[in-house]
């Protein structure tokens, strides 16, 4: 009997404590809702110490409230957890930051609020890449996300491996042919790339960009020059072929390891660079995209867009305005050590990114052409990169892999 009384006695001392944790935990809660106003971003960013301390600054600027949840690293974990959150009407999430493929096929289906004026006005607007914008951004006109980084696809060497390939740049494409064709040693590639099924698809529109050819016209025959010479180095071993598994996080770390002498990579790789301690002028740096019938490279932005679902419009609204002003752009921008999207920042803002001088040869110089989409990117860009898998691995050969491609960029609804 004593000890029934004594178990009982513990369960109430106990229950009483786990009691008071839970209201001071509901307490501690209360006290950091500083504002009336509240808002909740889903970020790819959400879990690095430089965005928490941007949101917190943000918070004070524009007394609001902004709760912050991470998205999936993953490309195909996002956007079903994106898509999931946006056709279900879930109202949990306002602000969302999308990527180009992501945005390109919400826009059409009305999950989506428009941001209009009080958001984008036409001074603002105007900072932007006008073709970019239209064909990314916009549908008939209305603007339906904020971009606030810009990805550029650079060209990244490593300085020891042209020392060994005996050159000091890579400037034509015969330079990237002798990259590719010295030999560095057992799995060690002049260049390296990332051919998973959703991954390659960069790649691809990519030298078709420098072969001078048209991703939307696979009969081009700079379209398919660009395609052969991309089967060519797997069939010469210029490449690994575990390459076909690699998405850009294994292609990063294997360059950051010094396997690869070269990569295709976007600007906002500069912080992973960054990080490992390579980034230097004589270690790994970005170069000029080699000249090999174009100068032209992929632009991307990664977006903010407004739930239609949201209840907090407003409050919303506002962070999106800041977003897309000089100020907060060069706020996040300093804070992630990113490129903003908008160009005007680029070209007059010291944002204090290694390489800036490079990267606005890049916006000066070269052409930057937004990506290519179909009415459906992420069911299309696996497509398109399952069947160059195939010719890659001579599955097939040129003739049909550009048949099927065709008919791939000629699908409709």
């Amino acid at each position: 009997m004593k000890k029934l009384v004594l178990v009982f006695i513990c369960v109430i001392v106990l229950s009483g404590v786990g009691c008071g944790i839970e209201e001071n935990q509901i307490e501690e809660s209360q006290k950091e809702t500083k504002y009336s106003d509240e808002i909740t971003l889903m970020h790819v960013d959400g879990d690095k110490e430089e965005f928490q301390q941007f949101i917190e600054e943000t918070e004070e600027k524009l007394q609001i409230n902004i709760n912050v949840m991470t998205s999936p690293q993953n490309a195909d974990s996002r956007h079903a957890k994106i898509s999931t959150i946006l056709s279900s009407g879930d109202d949990s999430v306002d602000i969302i930051a999308v990527n180009d493929e992501m945005m390109c096929e919400f826009k059409y289906q009305g999950y989506l609020e428009c941001l209009g004026k009080e958001v984008m006005p036409d001074e603002i607007l105007s900072c932007y890449p006008q073709d970019y914008m239209e064909k990314i951004v916009m549908v008939d006109g209305e603007v339906y996300s904020v971009p606030y980084l810009m990805d550029i696809m650079l060209f990244w060497v490593n300085e020891e491996y042209l020392s060994k390939a005996d050159l000091e740049e890579i400037r034509t494409k015969e330079d990237f042919d002798k990259l590719l064709e010295t030999d560095y040693g057992y799995q060690n590639y002049g260049y390296g790339s990332a051919w998973e099924e959703s991954y390659v698809y960069n790649e691809l529109s990519q030298f078709i960009n420098m072969f001078g050819g048209d991703y939307q016209d696979w009969s081009n025959e700079n379209t398919r020059e660009a395609a052969a010479y991309l089967h060519d180095m797997m069939k010469n071993g210029h490449v690994p072929k575990e390459q076909f598994l690699d998405q850009y996080e294994q292609m990063e770390q294997k360059f950051i390891s010094g396997q690869y002498g070269s990569i295709f990579m976007y600007s906002g790789a500069i912080e992973v660079f960054m990080r490992a301690g390579l980034y230097d002028e004589a270690k790994v740096h970005v170069a000029e995209v080699p000249m090999f019938k174009e100068n032209i490279t992929n632009v991307a932005t990664w977006q903010y867009v407004l739930n239609k679902a949201s209840e907090n419009k407003e409050a919303a609204k506002k962070f999106l305005a800041y977003a897309a002003s000089r100020e907060g752009s060069v706020a996040y921008s300093s804070a992630i050590h990113c490129l903003p999207a908008r160009m005007d920042i680029i070209m007059e803002e010291d944002l204090g990114i290694p390489d800036m001088d490079v990267m606005r040869t890049y916006v000066e110089n070269t052409e930057l052409k937004a990506r290519p989409f179909t009415s459906h990117p992420m069911e299309d860009i696996k497509k398109m990169g399952k069947l160059f898998q195939k010719y890659a691995a001579d599955e097939m050969n040129l003739d049909e892999f550009c048949r099927q491609a065709q008919n791939i960029v000629d699908e409709k609804d």
